[in-house]
């Protein structure tokens, strides 16, 4: 895709993709190549992932204590 302009989410990166969901235009830092959601869609659609492993949580945890 070619737009210029500035990122919806950073306002610092050049556009590079559109967010299939809500439209955004949003620099590869904040997409998400396998689902095609900007990183604010994805956090609201699959927010039981955990971001820095990309694995679900065990079944019947939601929270961890410590």
């Amino acid at each position: 895709m070619s737009v210029s302009g500035s990122c919806e989410i950073c306002v610092t990166g050049e556009v590079r993709h559109t967010c299939r969901r809500c439209g955004k235009l949003v620099c590869s830092k904040h997409f998400d190549e396998e689902t095609g959601l900007c990183v604010e869609c994805l956090s609201e659609v699959d927010g039981s992932r955990d971001r820095t492993t990309g694995e679900d949580p065990p079944d019947g945890v939601d929270t961890y204590r410590f």
